[in-house]
């Protein structure tokens, strides 16, 4: 008798390589629309509760067979998203940047959707929009053959 395949789920956490946020400029008229671009923010966007409650939030969300399912050979899959924090906390234009394939991408997009508002990212005491990358790794463990036990007389 075979054992499944047994899925773990690791979820890594990605430090930030770009900050965007966006800030009201008085003058000069030409380029209000545009965000500025900041390379550090005084407090960072993060999950209600901190990563804690994120990986909590995961583990009862995401679908870690998915992989299994879709016949992935054992190993880990690594999807790297990156993903808007808005003002008010909403999440939105997640983007796939790294797709290691049999549906992982998918179920991390799936999950996105799903998340509550976070607190904002914090500039001058004010909150901005901030652009923030996260990395999903999906764990396949190799199908084991149970070992049999002779029977003693």
């Amino acid at each position: 008798m075979k054992i499944p395949k047994q899925l773990v789920l690791a979820v890594v956490f990605c430090g930030c390589t770009s900050l965007f946020a966006q800030q009201p400029v008085a003058a000069p008229a030409k380029d209000t629309t545009r965000p500025k671009r900041f390379d550090t923010v005084q407090v960072q966007a993060s999950f209600p509760g901190g990563d804690d409650a994120w990986r909590k939030f995961l583990e009862n969300n995401l679908d870690g067979d998915v992989p299994v399912r879709k016949k992935a050979p054992a190993g880990l899959y690594k999807v790297l998203l990156s993903f808007l924090v808005g003002k008010d906390g909403k999440v939105y234009e997640v983007k796939v940047e790294e797709d290691p394939g049999f549906g992982t991408a998918a179920e991390a997009l799936r999950v996105f959707k799903k998340s509550p508002r976070w607190n904002p990212a914090i500039v001058d005491d004010k909150p901005v929009i901030y652009r923030q990358r996260q990395s999903i790794t999906f764990f396949v463990e190799e199908e084991v053959e149970p070992v049999k036990k002779k029977k003693r007389d």
